[in-house]
């Protein structure tokens, strides 16, 4: 079988756009490979004759250390005299014949190999010093007098002279095999005494003027450290062989030597300054990184030749498509699927492919999204004219009866969503008796709503035939568990005045308690008998119960989404805010006091969600002169207590 020539030029075009790929990856990296390589290569070249040049001087040194070790320790001691700072200051300004007069002033008690015990040497000196003395030597002119009178001193004197330049001969020879710098150091139990730096002066970095200065300096030191950079680092290393090391003036190539005598420990340390091969690596280095990017680039350059062939054409056409497509998405019209030009096998036909994928869904999705807006627009209208109807069955006319003098209400609901389950009601039985109502359906939403008209319609028709508060509850009960598969239920607070003689009768099926207020006090809870809920058991009873009003009194009735109205933190408004709410503004309408309880209410809760409805009602009798009040004895104005 054939393969078609489209598809295998495709799967050409894209195997060469990966093969571009792999040999810029392998570019990179040999470059990187070759860049190593000829670095290692340039260092080694670089530092082997630095090597062998340390390894000499290693060997002199080594030949020369029966004779350089002692004479080290030599110098170590000369260092610990009385005087030594000062006398060391002058020693190093004079040329080297000044070196002899510095030894033999100074305080010596070594010969050759053999350290003279300080008993041994201060008994000596005290017999010579006292003897001179007698004899009228001057001070300055005693250890003069000391030397020619006494051979042993003579021979301690020259011994240390000889020593010394011995021990700069030695230097001096292996400055010459190649070391630029050479210092010596005695370890005691305090550390480290740095004895001499030896520095080959014709070095550049040591001396400006090469002609004027002898070719090595050789300086006596005695400076005591707490450790060596040097020899801490030989020290750590497990092959002893030459390392590299910052000093002060720059790098170096370091190489130690030690050895052990007297019961001391001698370290040499020798060094090559490498300030020239680090400049030139560095320069190497950047040589070939240069070029490493040339090659890189050339290769970058090529991949994007082809990828500008094999990719970027059809993610121009793939873009295209794109365009096309969104433009039909803003026009009003029947959208069509936008076909690119894109056939091949690679990742881009995947694209291709997906997208035309992703085309026919958002096409389906644009069709389900137009019927649900259109549906959720649908139910929007239906929803509002819910809540008018909802509005218009319960009373919203106020004032509603404008020719009563003796009484004033006032009532409001604010549902939690579109429409609520709370429902209020108000109504004349006859022309003496008022029926005041307010309950609260479970749930929420239409079916609350369903339920709330029907529980209102119920209530209404049984209180205008005359029966009481309890007995209009009992026969609702029992009407609604006749149809409620949904188990759903109402609290109702139900009350009858009498206008006449402001006699109230009222029952109480689960619901909130009332909140009342004589004239001449303030409101209060009053906790009347409660019965069950209506609406869940069958033959359920309620008791009636009756509250003296007298001409001035105030009734508020309210559900339970007031007390409950919580803020961001979660607390609830409660029954004492409540209470002090009413208090404040007790003096005023029905209306205002509504109103300012809500004001109360929103100030709490902030910007909170609403979580229930909101459902209160205010009357104020205004009666004829009746029965005097009915008070609560041992209540205070906030207080509550029990009735009947």
């Amino acid at each position: 079988m054939m393969d078609n020539p489209a598809e295998t030029k495709k799967r050409r075009i894209s195997l060469s756009f990966k093969l571009n790929l792999l040999i810029t990856a392998i570019v990179v990296l040999t470059s990187a490979v070759l860049i190593k390589i000829s670095y290692d290569s340039y260092t080694k070249t670089a530092y082997r004759p630095i090597e062998k040049r340390l390894a000499a001087s290693a060997q002199q040194l080594d030949s020369l250390a029966p004779m350089w070790a002692p004479d080290a320790i030599l110098a170590y001691t000369l260092t610990g005299y009385e005087g030594f700072e000062e006398a060391h200051a002058v020693a190093v300004e004079k040329p080297w014949h000044g070196m002899n007069d510095w030894l033999a002033r100074f305080r010596v008690n070594a010969m050759g190999d053999r350290i003279v015990p300080e008993e041994e040497y201060q008994a000596l000196r005290s017999r010579l010093e006292a003897e001179g003395r007698a004899q009228g030597v001057a001070e300055e002119d005693l250890y003069g007098w000391i030397c020619e009178q006494e051979p042993l001193m003579r021979e301690l004197m020259s011994g240390a002279d000889s020593k010394y330049m011995e021990l700069g001969n030695m230097i001096s020879m292996a400055v010459n095999m190649g070391s630029d710098r050479i210092l010596v150091y005695v370890e005691d139990a305090d550390g480290f005494v740095e004895i001499m730096d030896c520095i080959d002066t014709t070095l550049p970095k040591y001396a400006a003027d090469n002609d004027s200065v002898a070719p090595w300096t050789f300086v006596p030191y005695g400076t005591r450290l707490r450790q060596v950079e040097a020899i801490g680092q030989y020290r750590q290393q497990k092959e002893k062989s030459a390392f590299q090391l910052e000093l002060d003036d720059g790098p170096y190539l370091v190489n130690v030597y030690e050895r052990e005598s007297q019961g001391m420990r001698v370290y040499a340390v020798y060094t090559c300054d490498i300030t020239e091969i680090r400049n030139g690596q560095t320069s190497f280095l950047i040589r070939n990184l240069v070029l490493a990017g040339l090659l890189e680039l050339v290769a970058i350059a090529l991949s994007l030749l082809i990828l500008r062939r094999a990719a970027t054409r059809p993610l121009r056409k793939l873009a295209a498509a794109v365009d096309e497509f969104s433009v039909q998405q803003k026009d009003g019209e029947r959208k069509t699927i936008v076909e690119p030009d894109i056939s091949s096998n690679d990742e881009i036909g995947d694209i291709a492919r997906n997208f035309r994928s992703m085309q026919n869904r958002i096409l389906e999705d644009t069709e389900n999204l137009t019927r649900m807006t259109a549906e959720r627009e649908r139910i929007s209208t239906e929803l509002d004219l819910a809540t008018r109807i909802q509005t218009d069955m319960l009373p919203n006319v106020f004032p509603p009866f404008p020719e009563r003098k003796d009484f004033s209400i006032y009532a409001s609901m604010d549902p939690a969503k579109e429409v609520g389950g709370d429902f209020y009601d108000f109504f004349l039985v006859d022309d003496d008796h008022l029926a005041l109502v307010i309950a609260d359906v479970s749930g929420k939403g239409i079916p609350a709503a369903l339920f709330m008209m029907i529980s209102k319609i119920m209530v209404q028709d049984r209180a205008k035939t005359g029966l009481s508060p309890a007995r209009v509850l009992e026969e609702v009960n029992e009407a609604i568990l006749e149809n409620n598969s949904e188990d759903m239920f109402v609290t109702v607070w139900l009350g009858v005045l009498e206008l006449s003689t402001g006699k109230l009768t009222a029952a109480n099926a689960g619901h909130e308690y009332p909140f009342v207020m004589q004239p001449g006090a303030g409101f209060q809870i009053y906790k009347d008998p409660h019965g069950f809920v209506v609406g869940t058991m069958p033959e359920m009873k309620y008791r009636d119960y009756e509250l003296q009003l007298a001409a001035g009194s105030k009734l508020f009735l309210y559900t339970d989404g007031v007390p409950e109205a919580s803020n961001a933190e979660l607390e609830l408004f409660g029954s004492e805010r409540l209470l002090a709410a009413l208090n404040e503004c007790a003096g005023e309408e029905p209306q205002q006091i509504l109103r300012q309880v809500r004001e109360r209410i929103d100030a709490f809760v902030g910007e909170a969600e609403q979580f229930d409805d909101l459902t209160m009602l205010c009357l104020e009798y205004r009666g004829k002169a009746g029965p005097a009040p009915q008070r609560f004895p041992d209540a205070g104005p906030q207080a509550a207590r029990s009735h009947g």
